[in-house]
């Protein structure tokens, strides 16, 4: 009798005693197959993965830059408020303690001493005076690709000082737009040029005519009108009308005075102190 050794459907041996496996067209699937078909979906599923998890964690770590960034940015503004209104109470109680009787020009360097504002006008009407100035803070960035790094918060602030039915003084501190505060910005920066100029010139020099060249050489910038300029023992005092005509085509131009005295204890002098002034003397 001849025996029969039966096998499983899809596996047949081989002439060299091995086994091949073949699929059968009628949608079975070899059991040999199985383990290296799941090994291959893990490996690709791994490798898809890792580029996902790679580019959440980038944009996660962009979101938390940008809400730190945030978070800090506020606290600097926050912080140039804060501190703005603490001068500005600190201005109004010193122009209290001036007294009534106090000038406008005594009041305008009270104001000036600290506030530190370049561009401050007086209203006499409403026994108002006005200032504005850039107020500046910094932060320190949280970098993503290029690190960290210190940035800077600006705003443009209008402090506002008026006197009540008494010798008392109120302030009030309002956010402007930047443009209102260039005019200022421009005129502090001449004020602090003319300020280095007439600390290096010759005390020979310093005569309206001297310090006006001095300011001007060219004579074409139009910024700087000297109105006096008078030497007295160890000191001079020279009175600088300073005009920012860049404004002039849309508004009045900004004006201010200021006042330069200057030691004269050697041929050339450093220590020139500025103060600006409500109203100016004519030319002399």
């Amino acid at each position: 009798m001849r025996r029969h050794r039966l096998f499983r459907a899809g596996d047949f041996p081989g002439a060299d005693g091995g086994w091949y496996i073949i699929r059968m067209s009628n949608g079975g699937r070899p059991e040999g197959a199985g383990p290296i078909t799941r090994r291959a979906a893990t490996c690709c599923l791994v490798l898809l993965m890792i580029p996902t998890a790679l580019v959440a964690y980038f944009w996660y770590t962009v979101w938390h830059a940008d809400q730190v960034n945030s978070e800090r940015r506020q606290d600097a503004l926050n912080s140039l408020l804060r501190r703005a209104h603490e001068q500005a109470d600190d201005t109004s109680r010193a122009l209290t303690e001036s007294g009534f009787g106090a000038d406008a020009d005594t009041l305008t360097g009270v104001i000036w001493r600290h506030s530190e504002t370049p561009l401050i006008s007086y209203d006499p009407a409403r026994h108002r005076f006005t200032a504005t100035a850039r107020r500046t803070d910094f932060y320190e960035s949280e970098g993503v690709i290029l690190g960290s790094g210190s940035v800077q918060v600006a705003r443009c602030l209008r402090f506002t000082f008026t006197r009540g039915s008494g010798a008392a003084w109120t302030s009030a501190v309002a956010v402007r737009n930047y443009d209102e505060c260039l005019p200022g910005t421009r005129i502090g920066s001449w004020a602090d040029t003319a300020r280095s100029r007439i600390a290096e010139m010759s005390t020979m020099e310093l005569t309206p005519t001297g310090v006006q060249r001095a300011l001007d050489p060219t004579g074409k910038l139009g910024h700087f009108d000297v109105r006096s300029a008078e030497r007295r023992g160890r000191t001079a005092t020279v009175t600088v009308l300073i005009e920012d005509k860049y404004g002039a085509e849309a508004h009045a131009p900004a004006k201010q005075c200021y006042r330069f005295v200057r030691d004269l204890g050697g041929e050339y002098g450093d220590d020139v102190t500025s103060v600006p002034l409500s109203t100016c003397p004519t030319a002399t």
